[in-house]
């Protein structure tokens, strides 16, 4: 198992390849992203992709749409379902 030394990464921080990863997942227009980066400040006190917590990292691979839609509610709740 790596640590944080192994792959140049900062304690509390995500690898690289794995933000990278959620950003191809997630990523798109402009304003999703920004929607998504408020999301994450608010509700995991992350200033960006790095800095989520691996859990959900892993969550967000594995089922970007959800987490999309979990953004999406909350900075535009009157238009939810």
């Amino acid at each position: 198992m790596s640590d944080a030394s192994d792959n140049g990464v900062g304690a509390g921080r995500l690898p690289v390849a794995t933000v990278q990863r959620m950003e191809r997942l997630v990523g798109g227009d402009a304003v999703t992203e920004g929607q998504i980066l408020r999301f994450i400040a608010a509700r995991y006190g992350a200033e960006n992709l790095l800095y989520l917590p691996p859990q959900v990292a892993a969550e967000v691979c594995r089922r970007p749409a959800d987490f999309i839609r979990a953004a999406k509610q909350y900075c535009q709740p009157e238009l939810a379902l």
